[in-house]
């Protein structure tokens, strides 16, 4: 289920969030990530996304959104309600046998290739189990030590010691790496089929009672390509990045197809939708994933994290976190204004962050309080206008703050040092000392109103 991104033969995405529920339930951020998931749909496993399973619930060959549904409803269950394994095989095999998706079957794809596959049986409901509550109970469990970074800044990797792990997953455990290291970018687990791995947070105190030293992992992190399947239809050989640790004492490579963070891999994901959402030729479909995306309050509250952070210790750089995705009409505003399709996806780096929090804007009066730039993905999803600036050429989505009408600025598109795809960057965002100059630019024209008013 685990794969690299590429080419997926069709997709579909949807939210399903209950927070009041959610919050009940331990830990009650996994719950919150399964129900967050999209549905997407893939023909082989390699040609699911990887970074698009950290967010979008996938079993392949599932390539019904009936049975994708059927299936993602009783691992929701299964994590929110501690639902044991046999349960779950016992309560969705009949129901995916009345859907037709059950053994051996001759099934056609997009591209019209005949092929025999595999589709439900016992041993494979037993994997999508354990790797879907497995992924989500890590997921839960990152945000939580990511939200105690402050005071527990080291992370350790913890095996369990008997005879079915794995003596590489095994050799791993006691090891500690601060929470930012590179190592967590790739063998954060699961780190493979089956695998039970864990991390577990220390303080700065509890290391120095347990005599405990922690390893730097870029020194001893390698990557290569290896050759992961071959497509039986088309003859092509799917390669996919493996990261390897080995530090002289122990090498431990995770299985193909498991090597990233489910937990921070949020930043791919989104540019892996908003790719496989311009296809989608129903814009009213497109506007409704949006909306949805835009409104989720676990997207919000990751960037609300994220932002204080960077406000709180003043390191920003080049780190990346979306806000949102641009609505439909703004989109084919800005095309048809300058003859280039905007990403759609509006991003924002530390050192922006760091920007618009600057001691110039308090300065000259006009910062965005502390909380107004925590809550910029809020902000984004419901502002007052959009407006077009004719001089600069980018948007100004003009929002409502604490303190007063606000302008945030939106270079579409633009590019981010070492970010390879195009991104709508928030480069700005402060409040206006008087918003009539703002009436003043658009009644001289050179700001022009795409959506919304300026009363």
């Amino acid at each position: 289920m685990r794969c690299l991104r590429q080419k997926q033969r069709a997709w579909w995405t949807t939210l399903s969030v209950n927070l009041g529920y959610a919050a009940t339930l331990e830990p009650k951020e996994a719950i919150a990530y399964f129900r967050a998931k999209g549905q997407h749909i893939g023909w082989n496993w390699y040609d699911t996304a990887v970074d698009v399973h950290a967010r979008s619930f996938t079993v392949a060959k599932a390539a019904r959104v009936d049975v994708l549904t059927t299936i993602q409803g009783e691992v929701e269950r299964a994590i929110a309600q501690g639902v044991s394994q046999q349960e779950f095989i016992d309560t969705l095999a009949p129901r995916l046998k009345k859907l037709g998706w059950w053994g051996k079957q001759v099934i056609v794809d997009s591209a019209g290739n005949a092929e025999t596959v595999q589709l439900g049986s016992p041993r494979r409901l037993a994997l999508i189990y354990n790797v879907n509550t497995r992924v989500a109970y890590n997921v839960g469990r990152y945000a939580q030590l990511m939200n105690s970074t402050d005071t527990h800044p080291f992370w350790q990797y913890v095996a369990v010691m008997d005879s079915r792990t794995r003596p590489s997953h095994a050799a791993l455990n006691g090891l500690v790496f601060r929470y930012d290291d590179p190592f967590w970018k790739t063998h954060y687990p699961p780190n493979g089929w089956n695998c039970r791995c864990r991390v577990r947070a220390l303080s700065q105190a509890r290391m120095d009672a347990l005599g405990l030293k922690a390893t730097q992992g870029d020194k001893y992190l390698t990557t290569k390509k290896v050759q992961a399947a071959v497509n039986k239809a088309t003859g092509e050989i799917i390669d996919m990045d493996v990261t390897t640790f080995a530090d002289g004492a122990r090498v431990m490579t995770p299985d193909v197809g498991w090597s990233y963070n489910p937990g921070s891999a949020a930043f791919g994901l989104d540019q892996t939708l908003i790719r496989k959402l311009v296809e989608v030729k129903s814009p009213q479909l497109r506007e409704m994933v949006v909306q949805e995306m835009n409104n989720s309050p676990e997207r919000q509250l990751a960037f609300r994290r994220w932002a204080e952070k960077i406000m709180e210790t003043r390191r920003g750089g080049n780190d990346i976190r979306t806000l949102g995705f641009m609505s439909e009409s703004v989109a084919d505003a800005v095309a048809e204004r300058t003859g280039e399709p905007p990403a759609r996806l509006l991003a924002m780096s530390g050192r922006n962050v760091l920007h618009v929090d600057s001691s110039k804007h308090y300065d000259t009066g006009v910062a965005l309080n502390a909380d107004d730039l925590a809550r910029l993905p809020l902000l984004l999803a419901h502002p007052d206008a959009v407006l077009w600036d004719k001089v600069h050429k980018n948007l100004l989505y003009i929002v409502t703050s604490k303190d007063g009408l606000a302008k945030i600025v939106v270079n579409a598109p633009y590019g981010i040092k070492r970010q390879r795809d195009q991104l709508d960057v928030v480069i700005n965002a402060y409040r206006f000392r008087d918003a009539e100059d703002l009436k003043a630019d658009i009644r001289s024209g050179k700001l022009e109103i795409l959506e919304g008013h300026i009363n």
